[in-house]
């Protein structure tokens, strides 16, 4: 029960009490009198109140309804919202992993391309270092080899000279 029902329903009960004895006095007299058309006035009146009350109640469940649907949808539009939001979080989390292996990956090649010229710089000194030491090793070789060549001749002067004195 609302607030102004009770009013009006103690209008219309005072309305009834108050035109019963006037009633009984048409229904005995047999015409309508001024206070019958006043009371169907009041009745009519009464009926119309009731009516735009009615009407305004119905207006007002309507305006009531419709707002229940506005802050429905707008709920709606805030979860689709925030469910987007996290799909677009997720997506740039999803981008930066990415990017991340992908600079991950990079630093490793790069490193593994310097290995392999940290590598390959290494064989070509030890390659320069081989070279160096047969080069040294051929002209230990020849000074070896004019040493005995020498000695041979020396040796082989020293018989001649022998021979010569003998």
């Amino acid at each position: 029960m609302r607030l102004l029902d009770i009013p009006r329903a103690a209008a219309g009960l005072t309305w009834k009490v108050v035109k019963l004895p006037l009633d009984a006095a048409g229904g005995v007299i047999g015409r309508r009198s001024a206070a019958d058309v006043e009371r169907d006035r009041a009745d009519a009146m009464e009926r119309g109140a009731e009516a735009q009350a009615q009407v305004a109640a119905q207006e007002r469940e309507r305006r009531e309804e419709a707002a229940r649907r506005r802050r429905a949808q707008a709920a709606t539009r805030e979860r689709t919202k925030k469910e987007q939001a996290a799909e677009e979080q997720k997506a740039a989390e999803r981008r930066a992993a990415g990017a991340e292996q992908r600079r991950k990956e990079a630093s490793e090649k790069a490193a593994a391309q310097r290995e392999e010229a940290i590598e390959a710089k290494a064989k070509r000194d030890e390659l320069v270092a081989l070279e160096a030491e047969k080069t040294a090793l051929d002209e230990r070789e020849k000074a070896l080899a004019t040493a005995a060549e020498a000695d041979r001749l020396e040796e082989a002067a020293a018989r001649a000279k022998g021979k010569r004195k003998s």
